[in-house]
Formats: C-alpha cells, sequence, structure tokens
C-alpha cells in the first residue's frame, strides 16, 4: 500500500515544538493589545502558527498532522497562552474541532485536508430554539443561529454541533455539520471584559446548504431522544484544550509580575527600596508560584488520564466526572494564584497600559465557560463518588 500523500516524513519533537511555541511569546505579546481592540487575532499571529506547524496538534497524521499525545498538545498550547491567551484560545479550539471534524466522512475530509492541512477549525454548538436542518437532495439547508463562535472571522471551517434534522417536518435526528463562516452571517456580538481577542461571536444560518459528505448524522433512539454524535471523551479533551491556554495565561501574568519584581522596583510607603528584598513580597510570589505549578499538575493528570483512553473508546462515566474535577481544581489554583500577583502589582496593575489585568480579565472570563462550570461539575462529580443519580451535565 503507497503512503498517504497526506502523511509528513518527520513528525517535529515535543521539545521542538514547544521552543516554537515559546519563540512566539514575545510576538503574541506585541500583537496583544491589538488583539483585544480589533476582537480578533492578528492575521501576524496565525501565521506564525501555521509556520511553525503549531496548527497540526491533534490532526492525525494520515491527514498530515503531528497526531500529538494530549499532555503534548496542552503543554504546547499553553505557551501560546503566556503569550496570548486569546490567541492561545483559537489554537485550542482549533485542535479541539479538529477531532470533532475526523468524525466526518472520509470524502469531507480529504477535500479539506487535500487543499490546506492547516485549515483553521472552529466549532459552535446552539440551544437556538429555531435552529433546524431539513433534508434536501444532495445535503441539508440549516437555519438557526450560533450565538458563541471563537474565531469566526479568522477561521476556514466552523463545527456546527448538535443541529435537529427534519425530514417532511419531523425530527429524525441531529447532524454535526462543517460549512465555511464566510457562508454564515456573523453578527460581532463579543462585548465582554476579557478574552476579547477570541472573536467569539454569533453566526446566523439563512439556507446554507451542507453537502452529505459535509454530515455526521445521528438518529433519534428508540426512546426518541437524539443520540449523541459525538463521544463525551472527545467533549472533555476539547474543554483541556481551552484550560491549557488559561493556565497559560496565569503564567504569562507570573512572568510579568517577576521581571517587574527583577526591576528593583520599590515598595512604595515602605523602608524597601527595592520590593524584592521584602520577605511578605518574596512569600506572596512564591505562594503564586507554587498555585500556578499545581494548576499545571492538574492539567497534565487530566491530559494523561485520557492519554490512557485506549484508541476508540470512552472513558467511563465516573472517570469522565474525575478529569473533569481535575480541570476544576487548575483553574481555581490559577485564579488564586492570580489574586496573589494583582497584590504583587499593586494598584498600576489594572492600568489599562499593563497587560497584567488583561491576563487577569482572560482569566477570569475564560474560566467561567459553562463547560468548565463548577457547580455543575461538583454536582456529577458527588454523584459519581456516591451512586446517588446520572450527571446534571449534559453531553458530558
Amino acid at each position: 500500500m503507497s503512503p498517504s500523500p497526506y502523511t509528513p516524513e518527520k513528525v517535529p519533537t515535543r521539545e521542538e515544538l514547544i521552543v516554537r511555541a515559546q519563540d512566539l511569546i514575545p510576538l503574541l505579546r506585541r500583537n496583544a493589545e491589538q488583539t483585544e481592540r480589533e476582537s480578533k487575532v492578528p492575521d501576524e499571529n496565525v501565521v506564525a502558527m501555521r509556520e511553525a506547524g503549531l496548527l497540526r496538534l491533534s490532526t492525525p497524521r494520515a491527514w498530515g498532522g503531528w497526531e500529538l499525545p494530549m499532555r503534548h498538545q496542552v503543554e504546547i498550547l499553553s505557551e501560546l497562552g503566556r503569550g496570548c491567551p486569546s490567541t492561545g484560545w483559537i489554537a485550542a479550539n482549533h485542535a479541539a474541532s479538529v477531532d470533532l471534524v475526523m468524525l466526518m466522512p472520509k470524502a469531507g475530509l480529504e477535500e479539506i485536508y487535500g487543499a490546506d492541512p492547516d485549515a483553521v477549525m472552529l466549532s459552535a454548538a446552539s440551544l437556538d430554539p429555531g435552529l433546524r436542518a431539513d433534508t434536501v437532495p444532495g445535503g441539508l439547508k440549516v437555519n438557526g443561529r450560533f450565538p458563541y463562535a471563537s474565531g469566526c472571522e479568522l477561521s476556514d471551517w466552523a463545527f456546527l454541533a448538535w443541529v435537529p434534522v427534519y425530514e417532511d417536518g419531523e425530527q429524525t435526528g441531529v447532524a454535526n455539520l462543517l460549512a465555511p463562516p464566510t457562508e454564515l452571517r456573523i453578527e460581532r456580538t463579543w462585548k465582554v471584559a476579557g478574552l476579547l481577542g477570541t472573536g467569539t461571536h454569533a453566526m446566523v444560518a439563512e439556507d446554507l446548504f451542507v453537502p452529505d459528505r459535509f454530515v455526521q448524522f445521528a438518529p433519534l433512539l428508540p426512546s426518541g431522544q437524539p443520540d449523541s454524535p459525538v463521544p463525551a471523551t472527545v467533549l472533555i479533551k476539547g474543554n483541556l484544550h481551552s484550560l491549557s491556554s488559561l493556565v497559560g495565561g496565569a503564567r504569562g501574568a507570573l512572568d510579568l509580575v517577576r521581571a517587574k519584581l527583577e526591576e528593583h522596583k520599590p515598595l512604595a510607603f515602605s523602608t524597601y527600596s527595592r520590593a524584592v528584598d521584602s520577605a511578605a513580597v518574596q512569600q506572596a510570589f512564591a505562594e503564586a508560584t507554587h498555585l500556578i505549578d499545581t494548576g499545571v499538575l492538574h492539567m497534565l493528570a487530566v491530559a494523561d488520564g485520557f492519554d490512557s483512553v485506549p484508541e476508540g473508546e470512552d472513558a467511563s462515566p465516573a472517570e469522565r466526572a474525575r478529569l473533569r474535577m481535575h480541570m476544576v481544581s487548575s483553574l481555581e489554583r490559577c485564579r488564586e494564584a492570580m489574586q496573589r500577583l494583582l497584590d504583587l502589582a499593586g494598584t498600576s496593575g489594572f492600568a489599562q497600559s499593563n497587560p497584567v489585568q488583561r491576563y487577569w480579565r482572560d482569566l477570569e472570563i475564560g474560566s467561567r465557560h459553562t463547560a468548565l462550570n463548577r457547580p455543575m461539575i461538583f454536582e456529577d462529580y458527588a454523584r459519581s463518588l456516591l451512586g446517588t443519580g446520572e450527571p446534571v451535565s449534559l453531553l458530558f
């Protein structure tokens, strides 16, 4: 059998890819203000990631990618988040979306990856009651709104999840679809306090035709409820991708505060001409560092958990609940660390010109993503431990 035309001759090592991501940190920080102002990751950032091979982390080798273990993926994505959480979030969303895209028919994948193995993906779901796809010859006609679509103004393809499918007026199942965002109407609705650069605007489908080669269909179950066309483990892996960019953001704030201390800034209204000489300052910095290290360890524990799941299988509900709980702990430790760093940065850390406050806002917003929802994850975990009921989280 001849080798796939998409398979690369040599996969970069983990160390090479981490260094490539670290080399982009100065560029990402330099463009961070523009990223936030324009509510979009600049083309320069995307081109740099593409040229560094950082858009192929989760892509299978059969389609020209690196097919890295989850541990390696999150280590690399965290470095991008360290430079700019919004850019890291887009790279993470892309890596997660590729896992979803791989569930599509082979004919669709050949069309996409034959044209561009670095095609940027996004994923978007919707609870819009008006969302529907009607069966038409050769595919589906889609109408409805997807309110949160990170990177919709820069992505090549949108993975539209969990769309109800109808035929002759009756629902027959649900489908995941692929379509270029340029074929949907984009509403610039993302006006929030943090992660502005993700450009998580709304997309509206208006008689959007999606051919069968870009449709993954799941029929209704005998109970009348729709089956899930995506394994739960794949969805949770996507949450971990996103989390890694936020952990990177906490690391980025730590970098900046450390640099300020090393400039020997004074400790205002004290006898210390150098804040770094204060035992209290030293302790606060050590606590912040340790908290972030702990967050990283939780993140890597989740990645290792996913890497231990046999290919093609789904983690058990108990294991999924455990891994999601580790994700909550990772974010909580990073948020605690950020409070220490803000104390060290002082009032000047909240100046609009100071990037520390941007890292803080990005972490606060991103850590409250619905899929990282602390109360629901805690409840699922407790139910799993005590056997007191089914999970309250849908899809996971």
